[in-house]
C-alpha cells in the first residue's frame, strides 16, 4: 500500500521544478518532471500536449531567457491519493535582449498558476505534472518593469 500525496511533498516539487527552469537544465532532466501521457501545459506564447511541443517550447525560453528566477510565494493542495490539484503563486524575474536594441529588458511579474500532478516514479519527488495553466489569472507585474507581449495583465 501506498501512502497518500502529502502538502509538503506537492511544495518540494514546486521548488525542484522552478530550479530547474532557472537552472537551464537539459530538456531531459525537464520530462522527469512531467507526464509523458495527456500532458497540456498553457503559457502566454502557447499550448503543450507532448514531449515534442515541450522541446521546442522549452529551447526557444532559454535562448531568449536569462538570469532568471523564480521564487514560490504559495503552495496550496487540494489533495487526493494519487493526485493534487494545486495552485501556486509564483514570482518570476528574467530579463531578455532582442537584437538590435541597445539593452536587455527586464520583467519581474507574479504569477498563479493551476496543476494537477499526480504520483509518479519518474523523479525523486513522486510527482509529474498532467496539467499546468501557467495563464489562469492575470499576471500581477511590478511598477516599471517590461511585460510579455501578448499576455494578460492587472
Amino acid at each position: 500500500m501506498t501512502t497518500s500525496i502529502t502538502a509538503e511533498q506537492v511544495k518540494r516539487f514546486a521548488a525542484a521544478w522552478y530550479q530547474a527552469l532557472d537552472r537551464h537544465v537539459p530538456v531531459e532532466e525537464c520530462y522527469r518532471f512531467l507526464s509523458e501521457e495527456a500532458l497540456r501545459m498553457r503559457f502566454p506564447d502557447g499550448d503543450i500536449q507532448d514531449f515534442d511541443s515541450f522541446k521546442r517550447w522549452y529551447e526557444r525560453v532559454i535562448h531568449l531567457f536569462f538570469d532568471e528566477n523564480h521564487t514560490v510565494h504559495a503552495v496550496e493542495a487540494r489533495l487526493e491519493e494519487d493526485a493534487a490539484e494545486v495552485r501556486v503563486v509564483v514570482g518570476w524575474q528574467a530579463s531578455w535582449f532582442e537584437p538590435p536594441a541597445a539593452k536587455s529588458q527586464r520583467l519581474s511579474l507574479e504569477a498563479t498558476q493551476h496543476w494537477r500532478v499526480r504520483r509518479s516514479d519518474r523523479n525523486a519527488y513522486g510527482l509529474e505534472i498532467v496539467t499546468y495553466d501557467a495563464m489562469s489569472e492575470p499576471f500581477r507585474y511590478a511598477p516599471g518593469f517590461a511585460r510579455l507581449a501578448g499576455a494578460s495583465s492587472s
